[in-house]
Order: structure tokens, then C-alpha cells, then sequence
């Protein structure tokens, strides 16, 4: 029994503790069913929040007018779907066209490339500064296809096809440019020591920009992996949704020339054995799950039976070298997306079903998150590897659930019956994550450029900033020279707080692989949508969140103090109910002892009394023999 209490006092404090962690509800709960938001009791903030927003608008737009669904799409949905294709123009490195949106953007970095003898003008600056990278840039490219395959429907619905065109197009032209033979694909322009130590406009960016490539003999075989499965992806755009199959042609030889490259140049290895200059800023942790993803991409454009085996090989080797199905997707690692890719391609065919069962291992461990995974108090899906960019890996995994819930629910009635559960409970991750990014959070922020006044106002772009010195990049220009419409910033920390200062790199940086996935979650919320995203009825301003103690509120730290000295408390009344016995026999004899030094103490008085009377008597007795008078 004292052993049950004892423990059943721990579980108390162990309960007390994880309640308070989690006062939340369950974000997957919580976005259920999430009612149409009435804008009736923030009209007045609401109407002035939407003149802004016009006020603000870089391009009037024009709905589809003619469409299969049987409702207009929301207007605001439309609105950041243009915008995040926006700010993907607003990006652009090379000679601009005539016809460019983005009218404060100028040519820039007309050199590239030269101390090699190629033009390597062109592409995308990759974030927040003047660098270019393949490795991110690829894998943005075949999200961006890969939204476009998937959900073509949204960019069709708010005529935005012709934008993904250009902006799929300026991509790829600058890929093809970059593998300029069988042999040689550039992944790097500048260099970070020089790029991190400017900060200023797109008309003075400082040389030297070098320029760095892999080879046959010299080979990445990540980087090499990945560019096939863009231009794989991107092919099939060309060929499916986009119409121009001289294109898509032109595509798919630069995939099947990279896939042979990744495949037989040696050894295979990780790029920045070769280019050392990109471990500052994006090294790999291993390129076997580039093969797997670049081998998907290569089945599902072409249908080769040979590269679906060499898919499945890659995803035994990967789970051989320990890597987990279940991983969070990135830049860097993408087994976790190499099933749904399969799962498409496979579909209608006796393969399909182990392909979706490992989707579907993949998408549980998003819903329901292990260490070091889990949800914020928000509800946004945190990982260790959010501490650097909380928002893209949310996005990716809702694109992912996205996917996949439309691979389940929009084939045959066999998969949607069969998956009703699981379609439902991914369908309400990839919304909490969306409707996160878009407002619905603790600071009241949409982590998107210029869609609300809560919107970031400070993200960490050299571009846009309108400043000309690193050393005064907080302070000046005291406002952003131009607004980065659309652009998604690396998002709050682990406690949801953001800090909007532009030095805040981790928190406030934009770049290509952010906007990807969630280019493709609003095309989705295009097409599927019945209502407006979260910031529609958010007033302005951003609430002030409460002082945290290690990640908890002060009432919380409070509650769990008092709760341990009651259980303290209690631990000790037990103790010394169980001790009784012995307590009472320690006082007894203390009592005793008290009672003995009591009894000394009066005799050793009593003693000492007797002897000075007797003294006093002896010296009396003394003073009258001499005659001495005793003095009174």
C-alpha cells in the first residue's frame, strides 16, 4: 500500500505536468470540421484589413469563367496562389523579360558562370541573399510539377496556368543551362563568404561568383539524383498538363541523361566531397534516397518496369542503412515521399497496394508524431529539424497527406471506402498545418507576405529590403522597401513565437523549397475549398503571448509547484503514519531524557545551594572566633 501511494502520487505529478503541456487539444480534433468563420464580430477590423489588402494588391486578377466546379473558387485562396507564384518572379537572377510583374526587380548576375566558359545566368536566387543551389532549387521544381500534375485543376480555376508555365519554365531553362553535357551538371554560383557579407540591392551584388560543378569522374551523386527527378516531374507537367511536348521532350532526355550519370559515374558519393564550398549552407547526409526518389520519377514518366525495380532496391537499401520510412521530408531526405510517387505511378496494378500501405506508414507518423516529432501548443507540426525553418516542414508533410488523400479518395470507390478512415484523419492534419500557416495560430500571424496586416513585414530578403549595409540590416531601411508578395518565411519557434526581424534568419528567411509545398496546398484549397483561409477574420494586430518558463506559462509553473509541495505533503503525512510506532517511542524517550536532565539539573542546584550555605555558615563561624563583626 505505501508503495501504491508513493507511486500513485508520482503519476499525479507526472499527469499534472503533461496536462499543463498540453492544454491544447488535439490539432487533428481541432480542425475537424472547422465551422465557416462569421466576420460579423470583427467587421469593422475585418473591412479595414481587406481595404489594406486592395490597397496593397500588385496585379488586379480575373477568375476562370468558365468551370466544371459548381461554385467560384475562394477569392482569397486564388489571391495567395498568385502570390506565392509571385514571389518565385520576384526571385529571378538573369536577364528579366519586358513583360515582368515585379517592377522594382532589375537584371542582375549577367556573369554566371563565365570563369567556365557557360552562361550560367538565369535561374532563381535561392533565399534571402544572391547565392544559387541546385540541390534545394530541384527539389523545389518537382514539388512545384508535382502540385501542378495533381491539382492542375486550381491554377486552371483562378487562371494562374499561364504563370505556372513561366515560372516552371524559368526554372528548368536555367537546369538545362546547368547540365550543359552528358557529363556535367553545376550545382553552385557564389560564394557564401562574399554573399553573407552584402546586403544590398540586386544591381551592385559583389563578385567573385564562381561557379562549381560535379562530374562523371568527379561525381554528386545526390544533387545529379535529384536534378533527373525535376526534370522528370517537370517533363510530365509539359506533357500532361501544360501542352508543349517538344519541351516536355527536351526535359525528359536532360532526366534520363542525369539518371545514367547518378548511376554509373563512381564512386557514388555525396556532392560536397567534391564541391566543399556547399557545406556552409546545404550538405547532404547521404544520396541513396535521391536514387530511390529519382528512380520513382523515372518509372512514373516512362512506365519502364526496370525503374520501378531499381525503386524498390533503393528503399531496401535506404531501410539496410537504417534510415526510417517515416523521416520528415526535405530538401535533403525524401524516402518519405518516394511511396506516394510509386503509389500514383502503380495505380491499377497488383504493386500498388505494398506501395500504398507504405505511404500510409509514412503519413500515420505526421498525424501521430513520436519523438523527437510532435505538435506545438498551436498545433504546428514540430521536429528537431524545424528549429531552423518551423513552416516548410509542416507544409511538406500536409502536401504529402494531401497527395495521398487524393490518390485515395479520387481512383475507386475500393480505395476510399477501405482508406474513409484514414482519408478523414489526413485530410484534418494537412488543414490544421494550412490553416496554421495561414493565421490560425497563437500570434494571429498568416506566415505569408502581404496577405494581412499581421503578415511578416520584415523577412530576411536582400532583395526587397531596400538596405545597403549588414552592419544596419535591422534598423535600416526602417521599413522594407518593397513587399515580397507570397513569400512563406521560415516561421515561429517551438513555443509559437516569432521574432520579425530580419537578422532572425531561422525565423524570417525565404527561399525556394518553402514556397514549393505550399504552392501546392493552396492550388489544392483552390479547387476544394468552401471557405476563406483563416486570416480573412483576424483583426489586426498581434496578441501578446504569456511570459513562459521553459516552455510553459507562469500559471502553469505555479500550479505544478503547488501540486508538488501538496504531494510532498502527503508523502510525508504517509511517512509518518507508516512510522508511527517509532515516533512515538523517539518523543517517549526523548520526553525521558528531558525529563532526566530536568532531575540533574534541580539536584546539581540543590547541591550547589547546600555547598554555598554551607560556606556562608563556615565562614560566619570563623568571623565570630576572631572577634570580626559580620557585616549585614
Amino acid at each position: 500500500m505505501r508503495v501504491a501511494g508513493f507511486l500513485s502520487s508520482l503519476a499525479t505529478i507526472s499527469f499534472l505536468t503533461a496536462w499543463t503541456r498540453n492544454a491544447v487539444a488535439s490539432p487533428n480534433a481541432a480542425h475537424a470540421d472547422r465551422p465557416v468563420q462569421s466576420t460579423s464580430a470583427f467587421e469593422p477590423e475585418f473591412q479595414s484589413a481587406r481595404k489594406w489588402q486592395k490597397r496593397e494588391d500588385p496585379e488586379p486578377f480575373k477568375l476562370r469563367d468558365s468551370v466544371d466546379s459548381p461554385s467560384l473558387p475562394d477569392e482569397e485562396y486564388v489571391k495567395l496562389l498568385r502570390y506565392s507564384l509571385l514571389f518565385y518572379e520576384a526571385q529571378r537572377s538573369g536577364k528579366l523579360p519586358p513583360n515582368k510583374r515585379v517592377a522594382w526587380r532589375n537584371d542582375s548576375a549577367l556573369q554566371d558562370g563565365s570563369d567556365h566558359g557557360v552562361d550560367l545566368s538565369g535561374g532563381y536566387f535561392d533565399a534571402g541573399d544572391y547565392m544559387k543551389f541546385i540541390f534545394p532549387m530541384t527539389f523545389a521544381m518537382t514539388e512545384i510539377c508535382w502540385g501542378g500534375l495533381q491539382f492542375y485543376d486550381g491554377y486552371r480555376l483562378s487562371n494562374q496556368t499561364k504563370y505556372l508555365d513561366e515560372m516552371v519554365r524559368w526554372g528548368m531553362d536555367w537546369l538545362i543551362k546547368a547540365h550543359p553535357n552528358n557529363n556535367t551538371l553545376f550545382v553552385q554560383v557564389g560564394l557564401d563568404s562574399v554573399d553573407n557579407n552584402y546586403w544590398g540591392p540586386d544591381t551592385t551584388i559583389p563578385g567573385p561568383r564562381p561557379s562549381f560543378m560535379v562530374t562523371n569522374t568527379s561525381p554528386g551523386t545526390d544533387v545529379i539524383a535529384d536534378a533527373a527527378a525535376a526534370f522528370s516531374a517537370c517533363s510530365m507537367l509539359y506533357r500532361d498538363k501544360l501542352n508543349d511536348s517538344s519541351y516536355a521532350n527536351t526535359l525528359a532526355g536532360h532526366a534520363d541523361s542525369l539518371f545514367h550519370m547518378a548511376e554509373t559515374s563512381t564512386p557514388q558519393q555525396v556532392y560536397q566531397k567534391v564541391v566543399k564550398e556547399v557545406e556552409c549552407c546545404y550538405p547532404s547526409s547521404g544520396y541513396v534516397d535521391e536514387l530511390a526518389w529519382a528512380a520513382a520519377w523515372m518509372y512514373r514518366r516512362t512506365g519502364d518496369a526496370t525503374y520501378k525495380t531499381k525503386a524498390g532496391a533503393y528503399m531496401k537499401q535506404l531501410s539496410s542503412l537504417g534510415v526510417s520510412p517515416t523521416d520528415v521530408v526535405t530538401w535533403d531526405s525524401k524516402m518519405g515521399f518516394v511511396p506516394l510517387v510509386m503509389a500514383e505511378a502503380t495505380l491499377g496494378t497488383p504493386d500498388n497496394d505494398q506501395w500504398i500501405q507504405q505511404a500510409i506508414q509514412y503519413a500515420d507518423a505526421m498525424v501521430s508524431p513520436s519523438k523527437p516529432c510532435k505538435f506545438t501548443r498551436g498545433g504546428l507540426y514540430w521536429c528537431d529539424e524545424s528549429k531552423s525553418n518551423s513552416m516548410v516542414l509542416a507544409a511538406n508533410a500536409a502536401f504529402g497527406l494531401r497527395l495521398l488523400t487524393t490518390l485515395l479518395d479520387t481512383t475507386t470507390a475500393n480505395l476510399s471506402e477501405k482508406y474513409s478512415d484514414q482519408i478523414g484523419r489526413y485530410n484534418n492534419f494537412a488543414l490544421g498545418q494550412t490553416d496554421y500557416i495561414l493565421g490560425d495560430n497563437p500570434l494571429k500571424t498568416p506566415y505569408i507576405v502581404g496577405v494581412h496586416p499581421n503578415s511578416p513585414v520584415n523577412p530576411h530578403s536582400a532583395l526587397a529590403s531596400g538596405g545597403n549595409n549588414i552592419g544596419t540590416i535591422n534598423t535600416y531601411p526602417a521599413k522594407e522597401a518593397y513587399v515580397l508578395y507570397g513569400a512563406l518565411v521560415g516561421g515561429p519557434d517551438g513555443r509559437d513565437r516569432f521574432e520579425d526581424v530580419r537578422d532572425d534568419w531561422e525565423q524570417s528567411e525565404v527561399a525556394l523549397d518553402y514556397n514549393a509545398p505550399f504552392t501546392g496546398l493552396v492550388a489544392y484549397q483552390v479547387i476544394w475549398s468552401k471557405q476563406s483561409p483563416p486570416y480573412v477574420v483576424i483583426p489586426p494586430g498581434r496578441p501578446d503571448l504569456p511570459t513562459l518558463i521553459n516552455g510553459m506559462e507562469v500559471w502553469q509553473v505555479i500550479l505544478i509547484a503547488v501540486a508538488v509541495v501538496f504531494v510532498l505533503l502527503g508523502i510525508c503525512a504517509a511517512f509518518c503514519y507508516c512510522k508511527r510506532v517509532e515516533i512515538r517511542s523517539w518523543l517517549a524517550d526523548r520526553k525521558e531524557r528531558k525529563r532526566q536532565q530536568q532531575y540533574k539539573l534541580e539536584e546539581f542546584e540543590k547541591r550547589t545551594v547546600a555547598i554555598c550555605e554551607a560556606d556562608a555558615t563556615e565562614r560566619r563561624r570563623g568571623s565570630n572566633e576572631n572577634n570580626v563583626p559580620i557585616l549585614k
